[in-house]
């Protein structure tokens, strides 16, 4: 009876003390799907307490916005293949509804800079984006990097094969009787978790590029387009003070029985 007894505590510790830092699923830390400007867009869609700017940069020039009105834009409304947990991605497909790089440039990036002003930490987890490139002279190799942090590791976190995101020869669907037209991008989601530290802490900052290359530089029509990118993660969530009350309580219970039985 005493060994059950101190099994049924034991592992009632541990289930608190494994509550004390748990996650509350996955939401959108940062995300366009909006794009007011080819080389410092707006971040519309932010996790709570957290602030974030966009800048990009082309090789030749800069990126373009609202290029034939919309066309290479994303209706899924995901971020790559992530639902949003309810903060969907827009499907608005006119006007300024992605970032385009045009012609065949040889590269361009986009990079985010997120500050965590919130209460809780968060955990990095993804990185999200709807690409497809027009022509196939446009830039289709990518590289998504850790330019700078607080804490947060630095370095290459996933670099493409040559030509990797697919292209569709000019065969841009445009008829939106056709369900597939403005969906015929590639949902990439490309993975942070690996980065040996990958946590906000509350007051810590990240920029994150993703970085587009091996464009030919020439050929017209040869475009990229780039819509829905977004960092999902985790929420660390601490828990009630109750649940640190009970665990106190089953130590002290612990202590009290082993003091009687020996």
């Amino acid at each position: 009876m005493k060994n059950k007894t101190n099994k049924t505590l034991s592992v009632l510790a541990i289930s608190l003390a494994a509550g004390s830092l748990s996650t509350s699923g996955a939401i959108v830390i940062a995300g366009v799907d909006t794009w007011d400007s080819a080389t410092a867009p707006s971040v519309p869609v932010t996790a709570a307490g957290v602030t974030a700017t966009a800048t990009a940069s082309a090789s030749t020039g800069s990126w373009a916005i609202g290029e034939s009105g919309g066309r290479g834009s994303s209706k899924d409304t995901t971020w790559g293949t992530f639902d949003g947990n309810g903060a969907a991605a827009s499907s608005v497909t006119t006007g300024n509804e992605n970032l385009t790089v045009t012609n065949g440039r040889p590269s361009a990036e986009l990079t985010l800079t997120i500050t965590n002003n919130g209460a809780v930490a968060l955990d990095l987890a993804t990185f999200h984006m709807d690409v497809i490139a027009f022509r196939p002279n446009a830039p289709r190799a990518y590289a998504l990097n850790v330019l700078a942090g607080s804490d947060i590791t630095v370095g290459n976190v996933f670099t493409s094969a040559d030509d990797e995101i697919n292209h569709l020869g000019g065969g841009l669907l445009t008829d939106d009787t056709d369900p597939a037209t403005h969906d015929q991008h590639d949902d990439l989601d490309l993975d942070l978790s690996g980065l040996a530290d990958h946590t906000l802490a509350v007051g810590e900052s990240a920029q994150i590029q993703i970085a587009f290359s091996s464009g030919t530089g020439s050929g017209g029509g040869h475009h990229l387009f780039l819509d829905n990118v977004a960092i999902s993660g985790d929420a660390v969530v601490v828990p009630e003070p109750s649940s640190f009350f009970l665990l106190g309580l089953s130590g002290i219970a612990i202590l009290g029985l082993r003091r009687r039985q020996r």
